[in-house]
């Protein structure tokens, strides 16, 4: 029997997800029992929408569609966490123990105890990473590259896993593009990705957003549902 695998999926406001759970259709607005997520009121709940109480939905639904058909006889769980406007440098930083990042690895230990104490056979196959569009609305991109290298670094020090495959979503270059933040920003995640060879980044700009005249930096149903299918198409390297 092959080992549980374990996704990690973190970051902010587009990683949480603001694609409307009424625009969904069949197969994305069912549940989804071959995929778990981790909840931590419930415990291991079948991939849906709203499966965090939310009437709107993230990347992670496609994601697990696609991760399904990938994997069809593997057991699959997610272990997310993200919030809105958070940046790396301080709110997810490890070296700062900022708030995100220790909310992160809170629900990541709680989900992975849980797994150990059942005996579950896992193995963590990627982590999912979408954010960097407060550090470059915050003006803090000029430090963004250093600072993804090093939460790579820790993630993967703090796991045991010293060729953990990280999976970026390219950020829009809305925040922080009348600056050119966000430029910095995105040019570091393609530059880290690709320099890393277990790394990998996929382009979100080609996903809709809610209203290009009043929200432009995030995405609606269609965009989320495309983002969730990048990270799936960017992660197929990693399946082995």
């Amino acid at each position: 029997m092959s080992k549980t695998k374990v996704f990690l999926l973190g970051g902010q406001s587009n990683m949480v997800g603001s694609g409307e759970i009424k625009d969904l259709t069949s197969p994305y607005s069912d549940p989804l029992p071959a995929i778990r997520i981790w909840n931590m009121e419930k415990g291991w709940i079948a991939l849906a929408p709203g499966h965090d109480g939310r009437d709107e939905f993230g990347p992670d639904i496609a994601f697990g569609h696609e991760l399904a058909k990938l994997l069809p006889d593997d057991d699959v769980r997610f272990i997310k966490y993200g919030a809105g406007g958070t940046a790396l440098y301080d709110d997810w930083s490890p070296e700062l123990k900022g708030p995100q990042y220790t909310e992160f690895m809170a629900t990541a230990k709680a989900a992975i105890a849980e797994l150990r104490s059942s005996n579950t056979d896992f193995e963590i196959v990627a982590m999912l990473w979408f954010q960097g569009e407060s550090d470059a609305s915050e003006g803090q991109a000029e430090h963004y590259e250093t600072n993804l290298t090093k939460f790579i670094a820790h993630m993967r020090e703090q796991f045991d896993l010293p060729e953990m495959p990280f999976v970026i979503a390219r950020v829009l270059s809305f925040y922080g593009g009348e600056t050119g933040q966000a430029k910095i920003v995105r040019d570091a995640q393609v530059k880290i990705a690709e320099a890393d060879p277990h790394a990998a980044w996929f382009d979100t700009d080609p996903s809709p957003v809610i209203c290009p005249e009043t929200n432009q930096g995030h995405y609606n149903a269609e965009g989320n549902l495309l983002n969730g299918q990048g990270f799936a198409e960017a992660c197929k390297r990693f399946l082995v």
